[in-house]
C-alpha cells in the first residue's frame, strides 16, 4: 500500500466522499481481508446483533437487539459512504467480523476506530489486531488522517489490551456516557496520533501487509 504524508491536509480530498478516495479497497493481510460491506455479510455479523449479552460491550451502541431488517438499515445508515466506513472483515474466506472507521473529519483529519469479532470460535489469534492494524495504515495513509480515536468500557479487557498494543494513548474518560440496563457508565477515550502508529509499525514483527 502506498504510504503518504499524513501530517499535512490535503484539500483535493478534503471535501470529496469516502468513496471517492477508496480505490485500493479490499485492505489484504497475512491472514485478514478487509473488504466494503455487501448484504451476504450481513448473515455471518446478524446473530451478534441479535443477542443482548454480545452487545452488552459494543459501545457506544445502544443495547438494543435487531432482527435482520434492523440490521440492514443500520448499517445501510452507517455505512453512509461519505464521513463511514464499514468493511467486513474477512479470515479463511468467512465473514467474521466488522471494522470501521467513523465520523471522519478530513479538514482536520480525524476518525474513530472500531472492531467487532463476532465469530467466537476465532477469538485470541490475533486477527483483530491485524484487521486494526490494516485499518489504521489505510486511514493514515490513504484517507491521510492525522489522528485516530477509540472508546473503550472499562471494564472491556479484551479492547483496552487490544488498542494499548496499537499504540493508542488513554487521554480521559467519558463519565456515565453509556446506558446498560438500570444503571449508567463510563466511556475510556484514546487516541492514537500518525507518528505515534508508525513508530508502533515500525516495531511490529510480523507485517500484516506482505
Amino acid at each position: 500500500m502506498t504510504k503518504k504524508d499524513c501530517r499535512s491536509v490535503d484539500e483535493s480530498i478534503a471535501d470529496k466522499p469516502i468513496d471517492a478516495v477508496c480505490e485500493d479497497m479490499p485492505l489484504r493481510g497475512k491472514r485478514i481481508l478487509l473488504a466494503p460491506l455487501k448484504p451476504e455479510d450481513m448473515v455471518a455479523i446478524a446473530p451478534f446483533f441479535a443477542d443482548t449479552n454480545a452487545l452488552y460491550h459494543y459501545l457506544p451502541d445502544k443495547l438494543m437487539p435487531r432482527n435482520d431488517e434492523q440490521l440492514r438499515v443500520l448499517m445501510e445508515d452507517w455505512n453512509d459512504g461519505e464521513r463511514n466506513l464499514v468493511f467486513a472483515c474477512r479470515y479463511d474466506g468467512k465473514t467474521i467480523g466488522i471494522v470501521s472507521i467513523s465520523d471522519i473529519d478530513f479538514v482536520s483529519g480525524n476518525g474513530e476506530l472500531g472492531v467487532m469479532i463476532s465469530n467466537v470460535n476465532v477469538r485470541g489469534m490475533g486477527l483483530a489486531t491485524e484487521a486494526c492494524m490494516l485499518m489504521l495504515d489505510y486511514a493514515f495513509g490513504e484517507l491521510r488522517l492525522h489522528r485516530v480515536t477509540a472508546r473503550v468500557a472499562p471494564g472491556n479487557e479484551p479492547s483496552l489490551q487490544l488498542f494499548r498494543k496499537l499504540g493508542f494513548i488513554h487521554e480521559g474518560r467519558m463519565r456515565e456516557v453509556i446506558r446498560r440496563r438500570d444503571s449508567y457508565g463510563d466511556l475510556l477515550l484514546f487516541g492514537l496520533l500518525e507518528d505515534e502508529y508508525r513508530i508502533v509499525r515500525d516495531e511490529t514483527p510480523l507485517s500484516v501487509l506482505e
